[in-house]
């Protein structure tokens, strides 16, 4: 038991100020590993070396004592990934709902939002906004 205590004491005096693992650093290992996994099939040494390079990034930023640094370059990556993520949420939902709903883009915010496949004109209050958007749906051709 005394050498896990003196173990657990050298790792905390290593990570001490130091800046930690985040979600870029998860990613960056899943995409190493995504790359390795893709390696064994094409056997190409580019390949190869680009995957080496991120764990080589992720355990730099790991250790980095510029934690201002490292945590303004992963509010930016998840800023960049939540548009990545929001934008296939949209088209998941949108296939998802493809016969039941209609989705429409609000020209005032570009917020997207549905509308029950009823044929007519609807009157529809953008859920963002607010602004009160006028939509057609046409009747559907294969209905009898």
């Amino acid at each position: 038991m005394q050498f896990l205590a003196e173990l657990r004491a050298k790792y905390l005096k290593l990570t001490d100020g130091k800046y930690g693992m985040d979600k870029l650093n998860r990613d960056l290992f899943i995409l190493w590993v995504i790359l390795g996994f893709l390696n064994n099939f094409f056997r190409s040494r580019i390949l190869s070396l680009v995957s080496l390079l991120f764990p080589l990034v992720a355990v730099l930023r790991m250790f980095s004592t510029a934690v201002y640094k490292r945590s303004n370059e992963n509010r930016k990556y998840l800023e960049i990934k939540s548009k990545f993520t929001e934008f296939f949420k949209i088209r998941y939902r949108m296939f998802k709902d493809r016969k039941t709903h209609k989705y429409y883009k609000c020209k005032n915010c570009s917020a997207y939002f549905r509308v029950k496949r009823k044929p007519g004109e609807h009157y529809v209050d953008c859920p963002k906004c607010g602004k009160e958007i006028k939509v057609k749906i046409r009747a559907a051709k294969n209905a009898e």
